[in-house]
Parts: structure tokens; sequence; C-alpha cells
């Protein structure tokens, strides 16, 4: 029995559910501490720290774990008893980037279950799945020109970024002497960009490829309808 019809609400809900979840999987992904691990080896932070490469990922880590887990105090010695890894700078604006992931990832959870509660019911209308695809599509081609906008301009780009997210102004730290910019070096958020743009357009293709599959079975199935229905002639 076919469900409601998708209207442009629907539709609209639909789209966004989907790009917030796709976006929310790619940086979720991202965290995995194996790939943060890979990231700042190939960056050279051990490096730049002068510290072991050991020491370089247990210091990413704590931040890490504190960022998504807090409590976002950013306290922590390298050595117990020693002095903060992060000055008070560094320690609020890593506060405000932990405030920001939140924020980020309760509107991919919304975002989430208002896709499902308006995707389910409406699992057979093609509209809906139109839907999905138009959410994937726009979402890729967003992705495409920030991309190119980065791929061109980093330095512009990632200053827009922090301007528009942290508009109090705290982001802008001393390569030789503040630690979170000699952890987590430019080259290290070159990489990062990288991955999460090839990260989201793979899932924008999948999303592509399972609603195209879909919209499919629903043809088939409205020929499988049509022809069973149309009356047969009598016979002689």
């Amino acid at each position: 029995m076919p469900g409601p019809r998708t209207g442009m609400g629907a539709r609209v809900v639909i789209g966004v559910g989907v790009a917030l979840s796709i976006l929310g999987l790619a940086v979720v992904a991202l965290l995995d501490p194996l790939y943060i691990h890979a990231a700042l080896d190939s960056a050279g932070s051990a490096g730049i720290l002068g510290m072991t490469t050991s020491v370089t990922h247990a210091m990413s880590d704590r931040t890490m774990a504190e960022l998504v887990f807090g409590p976002a105090t950013f306290a922590f010695p390298v050595a117990p008893g020693g002095p903060r890894f992060y000055d008070a700078a560094e320690a609020a604006h890593l506060r405000d980037a932990s405030n920001l992931l939140h924020w980020f990832l309760a509107a991919v959870g919304v975002g989430a279950v208002a896709l499902v509660v308006t995707l389910v019911p409406r699992r057979r209308d093609p509209g809906a799945w139109h839907a999905v695809r138009g959410g994937a599509v726009a979402l890729a081609a967003a992705f495409c020109a920030i991309g190119l906008f980065f791929a061109v301009a980093f330095d512009a780009a990632f200053t827009l970024f922090h301007e528009i997210f942290f508009p109090q102004g705290n982001w802008e730290f001393n390569v030789a002497t503040e630690r979170m910019v000699q952890l987590y070096p430019t080259p290290f958020w070159e990489l990062i960009t990288m991955t999460l743009a090839a990260v989201v357009l793979l899932l924008c293709a999948a999303a592509w490829f399972v609603a195209t599959l879909r919209l499919r079975s629903l043809g088939r199935t409205e020929v499988s309808r049509a022809a069973t229905a149309v009356p047969r002639a009598p016979g002689p």
C-alpha cells in the first residue's frame, strides 16, 4: 500500500537530512585515532613539537577525547606533575571548537531523526527518493565548489572558515611558540580537508546509487501493477 505523497516540505526535510547525515558520518570517521595518528605523522607534527611520535599521539588523543567527550578544560600536562601542554589562549580556542563540534553533532542528530521520520512512511513514493538524490547531489556540488576554493587558496579559505565560525577572533597562534599549531600544523589541515572531501563525495555517490536503485525498483513495481490492472478483453 503506498504511503503519503512527498510534498515540497517533505522533500526539503529529506534532502537536508541526507546532507547532514553524510556530513556527520564523514566527520565522525575522521575522528578515528588511527587516521589522526597517520595525519599527524604525515604532517611531521612530532618533529615540529620536538617530541617523540608516541608522546605526540598521546597529546592528540587527550585533545580529541576532551574535544568530543569533555570536560574540555585542555589543562593536561605532557607528563604527570609537569606544565600544561596548552596555554590559556589555546585552551580557550579548543573549548570554542568543542562547542562548535557539539552544536554540529546535535544538528546532525536532528537531521538524521527528521530524515528517518519523513522518509520511512514515504519509502514507496518516488518523490522521496528523488529528494534523497537531490540532497546528495547538492552536497556533492557544494563540496566540489568548497574543495576547489581550498585547493587554489587554502590559506584564504582556512581564514574565512575561522572568521565565520570563530568570530571572537581567538584562533591565530604563533607556530614558533604555541603547541596547538605545532601539533596540528597547516599540512595536517590540508590532509584533513582533502580526506573529508573525498569521504563526503564517496558517501554522496553511495546515497545517489541507493536512491537510484530504489527508484528503478519502484518503477518496475508500477509497470507490473499497470500491466495487471489492464482489463482483459472478453473471450468469444
